[in-house]
């Protein structure tokens, strides 16, 4: 009697070189192929290639646990960095008195940003007249409202404030509807 060893050897030479077998032999062979395999045997083969080894099992999910950590801190990263990206920071206000003002002798109170860099500005679905009123309002400009759809019409718009107005003007009358202009000390919505 041959020994696995031998048999499995013997099996992948008849199908490399079946010219060197006759047909008894390889019948034989195909007849061996359909019985079941000794479980013991293949029990005791597997143990010997030290494939039960617990090191090799503590290896692959020490492996796995690390790719899933790896996984779940990128997820929180990108989600974090996400989240705080379109957050508006406002910026903190000083009130300042005024007092050689030309218009009267009172004191007036004027508000104005403490930040001498401005910060982008995000709108996000906003009615076209009021991003136009904020956006005047920060160039000293007087908003005019011309255009009946200007409520109605919502954009998404990422103004930087260190660009100049004629460069935001050309940039909002890309979107369809928009149609803006700059006159004097106005900013005007055309219809």
């Amino acid at each position: 009697m041959q020994t696995p060893d031998k048999k499995k050897q013997m099996f992948l030479d008849m199908q490399e070189h079946p010219e060197k077998y006759s047909e008894e032999q390889i019948e034989t062979m195909m007849d061996d192929l359909d019985r079941l395999p000794d479980v013991d045997v293949a029990w005791q083969e597997f143990q010997q290639t030290g494939q039960s080894s617990p090191r090799r099992w503590l290896k692959a999910a020490a492996s796995i646990i690390g790719v899933l950590m790896l996984s779940g801190i990128a997820y929180a990263a990108v989600h974090i960095i996400s989240r705080n990206a379109g957050v508006d920071e406002e910026t903190p206000t000083h009130e300042v008195q005024n007092i050689n003002s030309p218009l009267n002798d009172d004191a007036i109170v004027e508000t104005f940003t403490t930040d001498s860099i401005p910060q982008t500005r995000i709108f996000e679905n906003t009615p076209l007249d009021e991003m136009v009123s904020e956006i005047a309002h920060y160039y000293n400009k007087v908003a005019d409202i011309q255009s009946k759809e200007a409520h109605e019409l919502r954009l998404y718009y990422k103004w930087d404030p260190k660009d100049a107005l004629e460069n935001v003007v050309d940039d909002l009358n890309h979107f369809d509807h928009v149609n803006l202009a700059i006159e004097d000390d106005k900013l005007i919505v055309k219809p």
